[in-house]
């Protein structure tokens, strides 16, 4: 389930750029077997922090590395990379000021501003994001006894007890 980040960010890529192959096994992509264009996607876990009892916040940081494409229709440019245009992507983050849900898992990321790193093949996109865990309830105690819902109060008024 830590890997929610990792495959939210994954999903709004593919929103953006739907053509675009997304890559999540980084010894794939240090071993330069993708096709291009393409971007990987790494995650970091920064914090995790007990939030409410219910609830955990996970701050990570997201790494993509979009890759540029390296065929071009003139000869004379041959090898040289065609820049993928980044505009969208970060249009779509100031169009949601930077609060993105992701509609298949159920979270709301909210996303500090990026850093864009350029390269000569590649632009690499760095930020720090955090979102809210849901904690399931537990249906067992720790010896793995199950734990039965108190359906019955009873309160004490004036010396006698009453059930509630």
């Amino acid at each position: 389930m830590m890997d929610v980040g990792l495959k939210a960010w994954a999903e709004i890529v593919q929103q953006v750029y739907p053509d675009l192959p997304i890559l999540r096994d980084r010894s794939l992509w240090q071993a330069g077997q993708f096709e291009r264009p393409s971007v990987f996607v790494e995650t970091d876990l920064v914090s995790d922090k007990a939030h409410t009892p219910r609830a955990d916040r996970i701050i990570e940081d997201v790494g993509m590395v979009f890759h540029f494409d390296m065929e071009r229709s003139e000869i004379e440019d041959q090898g040289e990379p065609v820049p993928l245009d980044l505009a969208p992507f970060f249009l779509y983050l100031r169009q949601r000021r930077f609060c993105v849900a992701s509609q298949r898992f159920g979270i709301m990321m909210v996303i500090e501003a990026p850093r864009t790193r350029e390269l000569k093949d590649r632009t690499e996109v760095t930020l720090r994001y955090s979102y809210l865990l849901h904690v399931p309830k537990l249906l067992v105690n720790g010896e793995g006894i199950p734990v039965e819902k108190i359906n019955e109060f009873h309160t004490a008024y004036e010396g006698e007890e009453h059930e509630a």
